[in-house]
């Protein structure tokens, strides 16, 4: 369970979906995507990995080498051969509505053209000044496999890519493990024939494998009535040509250095030695295609959100330096037993060169997070540019160091110029995730904003949600004397968060000066007059009202203060104090005086480490957390949101709940009575909730150290399951339980964590278009405790006349929320739903029924 998901929820997610699973909805695209990529990286290196095992011990070192060079040259070729297409596919099949395949078949026929007349040139090179590697690729029947191969290998590069473009990303996947598989069978069943195999076989195997995985996938896409037609049309192209030459270059600088690398190394040292560094730098690659993965997905969904990008970038290289960077250290403690697997020589020749080589990977992460950054920024050039000469730059190194010395000399040199890269592009990485986040708002408003205050982290939990207080009738009380109190506050103490502006972007109170203040707050209080209003549409009007900048929202009028504020500024104790402060200021013509409140930003994990640091024995308990119940598919109707509000209160239901309570149920507390009463009384009236369980609101500042005060929202929403929902013991003794588990703290603690690395959505997400034809009740209860604190306002009425509303702003499709208080002897129930999912007069029924027989209600369910 989160913080957000301790209110009622807005948005898609089913009701039994909470937790990690609600905050990955919305990203289905990314981690499908990713998740397929990152499948690929995991099925193509393992299987690599078994095929070059293999392949060294069916063949001699020289037969693998010059397998290896030739495979280098397929992939080099053919990623230069893809021309950019597959990243220009990336970006624009996912606007376009028709003719998607015609413009695939266009760039596969254009990147195997491309491909076929780089693989004549590398022959023709090879030929005439490189004797090593044309001794390496063999007699013509090989020669021609190897350009063949290399036009079909950009074809399936530019294929796989079209899938990740068409969010089919699972299909590159089933390619690339038929693919992986095929490759190895081949080289099984060569192995058996009685031949002695050459570079030459183990070439066929590869092109075999790219052939039947692509004809498999062409089956797969036909099967799913993918193709719409297949007509290659040059034209398709006009338009997108600069785009696809800036792609195409920084694709080519980016994969040039690590592709050629296998190429320097025959070329310098030897095939043998390629033999062992190919197989070192396979090791490597099982690393650094992580994040390569992830930098092309946050292209691929990043681009049309860009503001997005700042929590993808921090959760991927979370991903890519918190799971990544410790297996690179572990491989190179390990290097010398790794690459013993392949055999002694390899172990020999290559293990130091391995263990440098993992010193690379922190510089591939950054290169590619650069990569990904500067992409979805749309500064392909200038990368592209930066790229070149860092590449040029690796491969220079490489050949230096080869030719003065040995593979030892070659990598440690690469990994200086791959070090130096990191020191380069890591600033504009980290100021994607560090940089602060302009408000343009209130520099568009003509705000003068003096100074700022970075919210904490449980301030920034609750920013999508807010919190509606609505009182009266009272006397003395106007919007102007209401707007003097504030402006009054606001001269006492400017970086008050009640006369702050709320960034929800940038997560920081705005602090404004006077004369800013002044314009602010005509916008924040607004008149309702002095005539009759109804309290109710007060509310209504608040809940209705879109997120703005205001952490507190206030409508005055005929004798009512309804107040919206937003829960980072705070929950039930903090809003009655800032009530209680601006009522009495304005019927007292004063300035608000409220204590600046004290940021006790290491108050959580204080408090968790008090309660389970130190005690083991309640780690289990502590760590365990009940999950709401997974919602089936039903049926669905279409909807629109409709929030609403239905009150009730009484001055004699307390009294008989007490009765009740001393005669059946010992020491339950008047509001599990209440929740009970309330459930059985929506079982009576036919709506059939939910009673497997409901989501309990709970304050955490009872683990708090002595003198420790949190002004803003610290509580938490746990989802528990009670034995019944309509018996007052039952959840009685389930709250008890839970509060003494402390798992409030943890649930915090997680939901905090997440927040540091991923960031905080300042406003909630959107509802759903459609919910279920028979919607089912799911329940949440708050109680708000004892308002008698607010006995002295300057109220017009007595106490059983007086409204006390406490509501909030979200609430789910189907989700129903009950807030009880009391103040003065008397109950306070608001029912906040959906008007367009249940009927608000069955709603205002039950809240009577509670407040007219709840201990009928209890009994009959007995």
């Amino acid at each position: 369970m989160t913080a957000l998901d301790a209110a009622p929820r807005q948005g898609t997610a089913p009701p039994g979906e909470r937790g990690v699973l609600a905050s990955l909805r919305g990203h289905v695209d990314l981690f499908l995507n990713a998740g397929s990529l990152m499948a690929t990286t995991l099925i193509t290196s393992a299987f690599g990995f078994a095929y070059w095992w293999v392949a060294a011990h069916v063949a001699s070192p020289s037969a693998v080498g010059q397998a290896s060079a030739a495979v280098s040259a397929m992939t080099l070729i053919g990623t230069i051969g893809m021309f950019g297409m597959g990243t220009m596919l990336i970006s624009d099949l996912p606007s376009i509505s028709r003719g998607k395949w015609d413009l695939i078949s266009t760039c596969l026929l254009v990147a195997g053209a491309a491909a076929t007349v780089g693989g004549v040139l590398y022959v023709a090179v090879a030929h005439l000044w490189i004797p090593s590697l044309q001794q390496a690729m063999g007699g013509v029947p090989a020669t021609a496999l190897l350009v063949t191969g290399i036009a079909l290998n950009a074809m399936t590069l530019v294929l796989d890519e079209a899938m990740v473009g068409l969010l089919q990303g699972p299909l590159q996947l089933m390619r690339n493990a038929w693919f992986s598989v095929i490759k190895l069978v081949l080289l099984g069943l060569l192995a058996l024939l009685p031949i002695t195999l050459t570079g030459g076989e183990l070439l066929l195997t590869w092109v075999a494998g790219v052939v039947a995985s692509t004809a498999i996938l062409h089956g797969a896409i036909r099967r799913r009535g993918m193709l719409d037609s297949l007509r290659p049309r040059v034209s398709l192209l006009r338009g997108r040509g600069r785009a696809t030459l800036d792609h195409n270059l920084l694709n080519l600088a980016t994969y040039l250095p690590r592709a050629a690398l296998p190429l320097i190394v025959t070329a310098v040292l030897s095939a043998e030695a390629n033999a062992a560094f190919y197989t070192a730098f396979m090791v490597l690659s099982f690393l650094a295609m992580v994040p390569g993965n992830v930098a092309l997905t946050l292209f691929a969904v990043a681009s049309g959100d860009r503001a997005a990008l700042r929590s993808k970038v921090r959760m991927g290289l979370l991903i890519c330096l918190g799971g990544g960077l410790p297996v690179a250290l572990v491989v190179m403690v390990l290097a010398h037993p790794i690459m013993s697997v392949f055999g002694k020589q390899y172990a020999d020749t290559a293990d130091t060169a391995l263990a440098i080589l993992t010193l690379t990977y922190v510089p591939f992460v950054f290169h590619h997070f650069f990569l990904a950054v500067s992409r979805v920024q749309n500064r392909v050039r200038g990368a592209g540019i930066f790229s070149v000469f860092a590449g040029a730059a690796e491969l220079l190194a490489a050949w230096w160091g080869g030719s003065h010395g040995d593979l030892n000399d070659l990598v440690t040199w690469v990994a200086v110029v791959m070090a130096i890269e990191a020191v380069l592009v890591a600033p504009i990485v980290l100021k994607v995730v560090f940089a602060p986040v302009v408000d343009e708002t209130a520099m568009a408003e003509g705000v003068n904003v003096m100074s700022t205050t970075s919210l904490t982290l449980h301030e920034r939990a609750w920013l999508p949600l807010e919190y509606i207080r609505t009182v009266g009738p009272l006397t003395g009380v106007t919007a102007d004397r209401l707007r003097a109190a504030l402006v009054g506050l606001h001269t006492a103490d400017a970086t008050h968060r009640a006369v702050s502006r709320l960034d929800r972007a940038g997560a920081k109170w705005q602090h404004m000066d006077a004369a800013s203040f002044a314009t602010y707050v005509l916008d924040a209080v607004t008149d309702l007059g002095p005539g009759p209003v109804d309290f109710d549409e007060m509310t209504r009007r608040l809940q209705a009202e879109p997120r703005a900048h205001h952490p507190v929202r206030i409508l005055a009028g005929g004798g009512y203060v309804a107040l919206k504020v937003s829960h980072a500024y705070g929950d039930a104790g903090p809003v009655n104090t800032l009530l209680h402060e601006l009522i009495q200021a304005a019927n007292e013509g004063r300035a608000a005086r409220i204590a600046p409140s004290v940021r006790h930003r290491a108050a959580l994990p204080k408090a968790w480490w008090k309660q389970f640091g130190l005690h083991p024995d309640r780690w289990k308990a502590g760590l365990s957390f009940p999950k709401p119940p997974h919602q089936a598919p039903a049926p669905t109707r279409p909807w629109r949101a409709d929030l609403t509000v239905r009150t009730a209160r009484s001055a004699l239901v307390l009294a008989d709940m007490r009765s009740w309570r001393d005669e059946y149920a010992p020491g339950v507390t008047t509001s599990a009575i209440t929740f009970a009463a309330f459930t059985s009384a929506l079982v009576e009236l036919g709506l059939r909730p939910d009673l497997t369980g409901g989501t309990f609101l709970a304050d955490a500042r009872r683990y708090l150290g002595k003198g420790v005060s949190i002004d803003s929202n610290f509580c938490m929403g746990p989802y528990l399951r009670p034995a019944s929902l309509t018996d007052p013991l039952s959840i009685h003794r389930t709250l008890k339980a839970e509060l003494a588990t402390g798992r409030l703290l943890t649930m915090m603690v997680l939901r905090e964590g997440k927040i540091m690395l991923t960031g905080a959505p300042g406003m909630p997400d959107p509802f759903p278009a459609e919910i279920a034809v028979e919607p089912q009740p799911r329940l949440t209860f708050s109680n708000q405790g004892r308002h008698d604190m607010l006995s002295d306002l300057p109220w017009a009425v007595d106490a059983t006349g007086r409204i006390n509303q406490s509501v909030p702003t979200l609430n789910g499709p189907e989700g129903i929320t009950l807030t009880t208080s009391e103040m003065n002897g008397v109950l306070h129930l608001e029912a906040t739903f959906h008007a367009s999912t249940y009927d608000p007069q069955l709603l205002e029924r039950a809240l009577d029924l509670v407040c007219s027989d709840p201990a009928g209600l209890i009994m009959a369910r007995r």
